[in-house]
């Protein structure tokens, strides 16, 4: 099975990886990215949504349950660290502390204690 790896957004510049039962994501990697090159993850798009692989997934399995809507996925080398989920369960956090700080930081005369809105100083 071959998989193409789109190097640049741009989608002009590629590779063609070849994939077998054994092949990981961090094969797939190590194959496409520059020698020397810094951190880079594959990620895969499909309708506009993107989503990185992790190192240890199995390409070939991934491929295989994609079925015949592997057509519609493009998988891209990503230049940069591969975001990982403590990093997007902080960002998620980052937002509820964002948003209890305005809520917190209503002004004084508009305030709920016990469900009842007070109004005043």
């Amino acid at each position: 099975m071959i998989l193409t790896v789109f190097l640049s957004n741009n989608e002009q510049i590629l590779t063609e990886v070849p994939i077998t039962p054994e092949t990981t994501c961090r094969d797939v990697v190590e194959f496409c990215k520059e020698p020397g090159e810094g951190s880079c993850h594959l990620a895969e798009v499909w309708r506009g949504n993107e989503r990185p692989i992790p190192f240890d997934h199995m390409m070939y399995e991934h491929l295989q349950k994609w079925g015949p809507r592997r057509e519609e996925v493009k998988f891209f080398l990503r230049h940069e660290d591969s975001p990982t989920e403590s990093n997007e369960q902080g960002g998620r956090q980052t937002q509820e502390q964002r948003t209890q700080r305005n809520v917190m930081s209503a002004p004084a005369e508009k305030r709920t204690e016990n469900g009842l809105l007070y109004l005043g100083l």
